[in-house]
């Protein structure tokens, strides 16, 4: 059985096969979850892959006595890097949720099916962007379990409600996220933003997918980096290192 702790800052990758389900210790308070694959045969006897859903809920730091979530990102609606979502979200308070335009593309689109995880995202997502709003047009934020970041561009963006937010709940392309659960924790954390591009809002899922580099602080000033990837093919890819090398942004 697999029963690694999390480390007090750091990043594990979550042995689960195919997919992805990592997860970004901040601080003892603050823990971000990129994707989730959970995954039968890690119930098994001897099995090599983890499941990640009990982990977390064991490992997670306690707000008002249930385990909390700072963020989850969901990079694509992919079944291996969503399985289990629904799980999670009723067994742990997840903070702020970050998703791209392209899932309510895929909602509207007959001919692209969402599996039940990626639906039950979907349906907590349009209920974070209605709380978002509520709260925006009340004059006040909205509290935590009920915040939302979309990421990137679409060209439908006016059909849907996320259309609407308040600029600050709208992420894209070359900015930079330092706030958890409008937490401020700019001292230890960066996620900057490479893709979704632009041109590509309207591909194929895996071509949409968000991808970041992570990069922790620790209190000596020391530095660790990781990039996220979702599922992109390798033309993305090499187009996040071009344009980061012409912006001068060195990928580490």
């Amino acid at each position: 059985m697999i029963t690694t702790q999390l480390p007090d800052q750091g990043i594990v990758f979550w042995p689960v096969g195919t997919g992805d389900s990592t997860t970004v210790v901040v601080d003892d308070e603050h823990v971000l979850q990129v994707d989730l694959h959970e995954m039968a045969l890690a119930d098994e006897d001897g099995a090599s892959a983890a499941a990640v859903v009990d982990r977390l809920v064991e490992v997670l730091p306690r707000r008002d006595g249930k385990p909390y979530l700072a963020a989850f990102v969901l990079t694509h609606a992919d079944m291996d890097h969503c399985l289990g979502f629904a799980d999670l979200l009723s067994k742990v308070t997840i903070g702020e949720l970050w998703a791209t335009p392209r899932l309510w593309r895929e909602y509207t689109d007959g001919d692209v099916p969402l599996c039940d995880d990626a639906e039950a995202f979907h349906q907590e997502a349009k209920r974070r962007v209605s709380a978002t709003m509520a709260a925006a047009d009340a004059g006040h934020e909205p509290a935590s379990g009920d915040r939302i970041r979309v990421i990137g561009y679409d060209t439908d963006h006016d059909k849907h409600a996320y259309s609407e937010l308040p600029a600050k709940y709208l992420s894209y392309p070359g900015q930079a996220v330092t706030s958890l659960d409008d937490d401020d924790v700019s001292e230890c954390f960066e996620a900057f933003i490479h893709a979704p591009f632009k041109d590509d809002c309207a591909a194929e899922r895996n071509d949409t997918s968000v991808a970041l580099q992570i990069t922790l602080k620790d209190q000596s000033g020391a530095e660790g980096h990781a990039l996220l990837l979702g599922d992109l093919a390798y033309e993305t890819i090499k187009k996040i290192f071009d344009f980061s090398e012409a912006a001068s942004r060195v990928l580490k």
